[in-house]
């Protein structure tokens, strides 16, 4: 029997790198779809695709023969238009199963403009006559290793907007192996939406710690108004669309309740317990090292 073709958009990034390696380990046939060919790597079972899936008119090239479907795009506004689309073609073309990569917190209600997009992509893929799983993750920790990761290197320091709010965040490690769970076994976790966080709400304090320990060196927390964050942003080059977006759940985060409640779903699906901080913290100790 001819293996399913799982096609992955989002393949090049933390977590899509992450899920290739882990369908690749299960022997599944892998068609990976990126838009920057230098990031092409030489895995079994993985066949590269050149494609910029916000143009529409690559799109049944790009999906043709496809069974599985996970779908990971940019978050710059606009993307849940591209996300729309994709799920329109897969369905004409026949794709079975799709495990979309959501936000926690789309909704129809939510402040949050990136949160919106992902809720109305989420309609669309509902309505389809395919089956789909719909992952909601909490902030994810690789985010720290950007401006985070910057800043501790140059200043020993972290910048955050929420106070002394505490958040779930997740490894993307942890995601990617849920997604390989339900990709793999698409019988076992169709029509359900999972909320996916780490094992216990933290702040940015005890991020600081954990690098501090991971790294041998002092971090300080320190914590900015909505205002002062908006302007360093701002000097950062980030569009007001984007900004907005990423206060408005800064905000959220903050006034702590919904955003800090935890999830049991990853130690379901994986019969394990998500990454915590610190050993975040430990596997990635050199994007803190100046």
């Amino acid at each position: 029997m001819e293996k399913q073709i799982i096609t992955i958009i989002g393949s090049t990034g933390t977590m899509g790198s992450e899920l290739i390696d882990l369908l690749s380990k299960s022997g599944a046939s892998i068609r990976a779809v990126m838009s920057d060919f230098s990031k092409v790597r030489e895995i079994p079972g993985v066949v590269w695709v050149q494609a910029d899936v916000s143009d529409a008119s690559t799109l049944e090239a790009t999906l043709a023969g496809t069974d599985r479907l996970f779908l990971l795009t940019g978050n710059r506004a606009g993307f849940g238009k591209t996300q729309i689309e994709i799920i329109k073609t897969a369905e004409n073309l026949g794709v079975k199963y799709i495990v979309k990569l959501s936000a926690l917190g789309a909704s129809p209600k939510t402040t949050s403009g990136l949160a919106l997009e992902h809720w109305e992509a989420e309609q669309v893929l509902e309505n389809t006559k395919m089956t789909w799983t719909i992952l909601r993750p909490h902030a994810f920790m690789q985010n720290w290793l950007g401006e985070e990761a910057k800043t501790v290197k140059e200043e020993g320091a972290i910048y955050a907007a929420i106070g002394d709010g505490k958040v779930p965040f997740i490894d993307a490690r942890d995601i990617a192996a849920v997604a390989a769970e339900a990709l793999l076994h698409p019988e076992k976790h169709q029509r359900q939406r999972y909320v996916l966080t780490g094992a216990e709400a933290i702040g940015f304090q005890q991020l600081a710690d954990a690098i501090s320990k991971a790294i041998g060196k002092p971090v300080v927390y320190k914590s900015l108004s909505m205002e002062e964050m908006r302007t360093r942003m701002e000097k950062q080059g980030i569009p007001t669309k984007s900004i907005d977006s990423l206060l408005a759940l800064a905000a959220y985060q903050k006034a702590g309740g919904a955003t800090e409640r935890t999830s049991d779903s990853v130690q379901e699906i994986l019969n394990r317990p998500p990454y915590s901080v610190e050993q975040f913290a430990r596997d990635y100790r050199e994007y803190f090292i100046g």
